[in-house]
């Protein structure tokens, strides 16, 4: 780096903010969120191919800023900055918290000293569809992720690598260990580094090593660490709750949280208070399919769909307040998206110059929705408890509720909410949590409980048992009389009365 350029970060006040205070400001955000691979195209001078190619960059690349866009992206901001604030290596109350951080290497993470202030954090949830990762993503494009720095005497340091958010998707089987080592392995492919191949870290207990990992985070200043794909089935039981600790520790270091995920998998952080007020003190979204009526539908995203066109005339359909699209949605963005571009690339095969509801039609019953996926939309666009009910991950109760809808749902199809401390006992996941000893003890006492159920119910069996019955006393006198008759045949054997 220049000495310019050193110069300059000698001077900076801040210089965690320096390159990205831009970046994360909420001015003009609608107009940079905002994103159209067909900006500035005249789709009838195009050949067939540019068109198709454009049709598949619609579900990826389109991004039309809703009201809960701004919301999300600033909140994300926001949480950024008030963590680099509170981090800013000028200052010498921050250089001595790193100090103290750093000395945790090697200890336990549930071994850890609460540390104040703690960062902001922040929840996503909703079901498949909706964009949340989308959403995130898309605010997260306008950040630049790494940034160098060369020697800075403020800060005191010679070179350090700066990631200013990273993006992780949670262990399928919720393994904290699993978790940890993606956290590595994103942080190496962003910034070249080879933590995840550090064998002094990869063979560290997952307590330990999960206090490595945040010191490396802490240390490489990451400004928000975003975990997707929370769920129920990745994120209960004792797995989730040690996940759940980690996300907390990473708070009380300074590093702002964002959790993303089904709202059942969300559900295990609310059954404690403490869990639920940290990760949601910078904001709980919960993204739900839009309603006919909702702005962010009939202002923003139905418009938006009805005009990303590839085709030579514009649809003579008027569908102004989005009513037949959603239709064939159900107010889930990704199928929104989905129908208008099957039904252009079958109005292209068939050689057509726009866009019917015939074609609409014929998209959504055909190969690019499937069964339960029309299902799925039908549902909500009917307001039918009784179709959502097939689907686990969706809360079919809470949106009945939010309908006026009595409905409950059927005992053998409720999901197995566990807490954190108390996980289903079905593969008894919290006994890798439990001492040897205690384990013992607890074996003992079901063998005990077991031993009285035997001889309780062999005492009331006898009692309803008449002298005659074998499997009374009969029995005893069976056995009695055999013998005797044994040791008589015995003595009148040719054998015995030669012994005798």
């Amino acid at each position: 780096m220049s000495n310019q350029n050193s110069s300059d970060q000698k001077d900076s006040a801040n210089p965690f903010l320096d390159a990205i205070s831009a970046q994360i400001s909420t001015d003009d955000l609608e107009r940079r969120l905002q994103r159209s691979p067909l900006a500035g195209i005249d789709p009838r001078g195009l050949s067939l191919q540019q068109r198709l190619d454009l049709l598949d960059r619609m579900q990826g690349e389109l991004f039309e800023p809703t009201l809960t866009s701004i919301d999300i992206a600033t909140r994300l901001y926001r949480m950024i900055r008030r963590g680099y604030l509170q981090r800013n290596p000028v200052l010498p109350a921050a250089r001595k918290r790193a100090m103290t951080i750093a000395r945790f290497a090697g200890q336990d993470i549930d071994q850890l000293p609460w540390l104040p202030p703690t960062a902001l954090g922040m929840r996503v949830s909703g079901i498949t569809g909706l964009g949340k990762s989308y959403e995130v993503h898309r605010a997260l494009q306008l950040v630049k992720q790494v940034i160098p720095h060369g020697r800075s005497e403020a800060a005191d340091w010679t070179h350090m690598l700066q990631a200013s958010w990273l993006y992780i998707g949670m262990s399928f089987d919720g393994s904290i260990g699993g978790l940890l080592l993606q956290i590595l392995v994103e942080l190496d492919s962003a910034l070249g580094t080879a933590y995840s191949s550090d064998r002094s870290l990869t063979r560290l207990s997952n307590e330990k090593l999960a206090v490595h990992v945040g010191i490396t985070l802490y240390n490489h200043a990451v400004g928000a660490i975003i975990i997707d794909e929370i769920q129920l089935k990745n994120f209960s039981g004792a797995r989730g709750g040690l996940a759940a600790t980690f996300f907390l520790r990473l708070l009380n270091f300074g590093i702002p949280v964002v959790l993303m995920g089904n709202p059942l998998g969300m559900q295990v952080l609310d059954t404690y208070s403490q869990d639920m007020r940290r990760i949601g003190s910078g904001g709980t979204i919960e993204m739900q399919p839009l309603m006919l009526t909702d702005h962010d539908y009939t202002h923003f995203l139905a418009p938006a769909f009805w005009s990303y066109s590839v085709m030579d005339e514009a649809t003579p359909i008027n569908d102004s307040d989005g009513s037949l699209l959603y239709k064939y949605c159900g107010g889930i963005r990704d199928y929104g998206c989905r129908v208008l571009m099957a039904a252009q690339r079958l109005a292209l095969d068939l050689g057509a110059k726009h866009i019917t509801e015939k074609h609409l039609e014929q998209a959504f019953n055909g190969t690019d929705f499937s069964r339960r996926e029309r299902d799925l939309i039908g549902g909500f666009v009917k307001k039918d408890p009784l179709i959502l009910q097939q689907f686990d991950d969706i809360p079919v109760v809470e949106f009945a509720q939010q309908w006026g809808i009595f409905y409950e749902a059927p005992k053998q199809e409720q999901p197995n909410i566990t807490t954190l401390e108390a996980p289903s006992s079905e593969g008894r996941p919290q006994d890798r949590t439990k001492s040897v000893a205690q384990k013992d003890q607890e074996k003992m006492l079901r063998q005990r409980t077991r031993n009285a159920n035997a001889k309780a119910s062999t005492k009331k069996t006898k009692e309803t048992l008449t002298p005659e019955d074998m499997r009374s006393k009969g029995l005893k006198t069976h056995l009695i009389m055999q013998m005797e008759l044994n040791r008589r045949a015995g003595l009148a054997s040719p054998s015995a009365k030669q012994e005798k």
